[in-house]
């Protein structure tokens, strides 16, 4: 899909990209925006021809090496970064998100429906949103990328507040322990996938930020982009400490959470080995009592079966006081 907008003192508003030949003769002067949605290969050209330039193919945004994602080429600025999507889904992921500027024009191109990309949309009519140029589109977007990556740093970092609540907080309910606690690794390992794949898109954004603000002087001047992108950057990397530092509370709570489990499974074979110990003596005067020998004296006394009785309960009542008096109990 192919959205063109025209920037203004709102914002942008929608209009009609004219087709390939009327672009040639330049009547889409007025266009500062052109976003392509999943395009088709016609929706690609049309674009193409508005921005005087190629735009970047879907494998070429999947490439991981940075001279595949930025890069300038015949006059035009390709940048390529990673982007959060699915958050709200429960599908969360990755998906590039491609700037192509040349001089006043910019070009975006993206292959998901993304929240960030609607809140900017929605925000960029205010007065204040500074989006009333194809540079000011740029940095809106860019910002509302960094502000959703925020909102879902401080999500994850309720969740994991949550989990540490649950493994160290809920210790009354020995009944269902165990269940918590596993509960707890899978939970632990959800937002610890969350929060790195927080990490990659910022260290993405971070590398486009700082190629922008290297290859766009003259745009830069022009709108003041360049007090923005420092201002990015800044923000960018104080969110790189602190998913750095939820990652390591994760770690912590992970490890935690596998020693709690290990400390329960011990307690388990505790209580087994002691129940155990207490019955072997009991056991081994039945089993004695239990042999077939013809010549036992003691089975021709009229109180054997009580004393063999009484017998086994106090030596399986001996080591039971004994566990007691130690404290193993």
């Amino acid at each position: 899909m192919l959205t063109a907008y025209a920037v203004a003192d709102r914002g942008p508003t929608v209009v009609a990209l004219p087709p390939i030949e009327a672009i040639g003769r330049g009547e889409a002067r007025d266009i500062a925006w052109v976003d392509l949605h999943d395009p088709t290969a016609d929706e690609e050209k049309q674009a193409e021809a508005y921005l005087g330039g190629l735009i970047p193919t879907r494998e070429e945004t999947r490439e991981i090496e940075f001279s595949s994602r930025f890069y300038v080429e015949d006059g035009v600025v390709v940048m390529t970064a990673s982007i959060l999507v699915g958050i709200d889904q429960g599908t969360p992921g990755l998906t590039p998100f491609s700037f192509a500027v040349a001089k006043n024009k910019i070009v975006t191109l993206r292959y998901a429906d993304m929240t960030a990309f609607k809140q900017f949309l929605a925000r960029a009519p205010k007065p204040d949103s500074g989006c009333t140029s194809a540079p000011g589109v740029l940095a809106g977007l860019l910002e509302a990328f960094i502000d959703r990556s925020a909102d879902v740093l401080e999500r994850i970092a309720q969740s994991v507040d949550h989990l540490n609540f649950e493994i160290f907080q809920q210790r009354g309910k020995r009944r269902h322990r165990g269940r918590l606690l596993a509960a707890a690794i899978s939970g632990l390992g959800i937002q610890g996938d969350l929060a790195s794949k927080t990490r990659e898109s910022l260290a993405s954004l971070e590398r486009l930020v700082q190629y922008a603000a290297a290859m766009l002087p003259d745009v830069s001047l022009k709108a003041g982009l360049s007090s923005r992108l420092k201002l990015m950057l800044r923000d960018i990397r104080s969110l790189e400490d602190h998913v750095n530092f939820v990652l390591n509370k994760i770690t912590f709570l992970l490890d935690a959470t596998l020693g709690l489990i290990s400390n329960e499974q011990n307690q388990v074979v505790s209580v087994l080995t002691v129940v155990s110990t207490i019955l072997l003596p009991p056991m081994l005067i039945g089993t004695i009592y239990g042999m077939n020998f013809r010549d036992m004296p003691e089975l021709n006394f009229a109180w054997a079966y009580p004393v063999a009785i009484i017998a086994m309960v106090l030596s399986a009542m001996l080591p039971y006081l004994y566990f007691k008096w130690r404290g193993w109990l």
